[in-house]
């Protein structure tokens, strides 16, 4: 999962450079010249809460023509803030997250 990194100082987001030591990995902003520990908890994409959770995701692909198989299951990030609704359905359902949802947690979402 993507991990949200913000400058603390300028709010910077892409102009960050890492490098692991013995503290941790501090980051350097290159906008403001900044220096900082990365914060090693995972965060959401749109929110950037910490409130995160694992469920489970399946995985499909067209095997026969138009034939959509489950071909597996992998563990995806979901926000309990941002993707409650798709937690909830899939909880009543008792069933995992559907292929075709991307978990907000994951991918940032844009009004347009």
């Amino acid at each position: 999962m993507p991990m949200h990194i913000e400058c603390p100082r300028c709010g910077e987001t892409e102009d960050l450079i890492g490098a692991r030591g013995v503290d941790g990995i501090r980051i350097a902003c290159g906008s403001c010249g900044a220096s900082f520990l990365r914060d090693q908890r995972l965060r959401c994409a749109s929110c950037h809460g910490t409130d995160l959770v694992l469920r489970p995701q399946v995985l499909t692909q067209y095997s026969r023509g138009t034939q959509l198989s489950v071909v597996g299951w992998t563990q995806t990030h979901c926000c309990t803030a941002c993707d409650a609704d798709a937690l909830l359905r899939s909880e009543r359902a008792n069933a995992p997250i559907p292929a075709e949802y991307r978990p907000r947690a994951v991918t940032a979402r844009t009004a347009h």
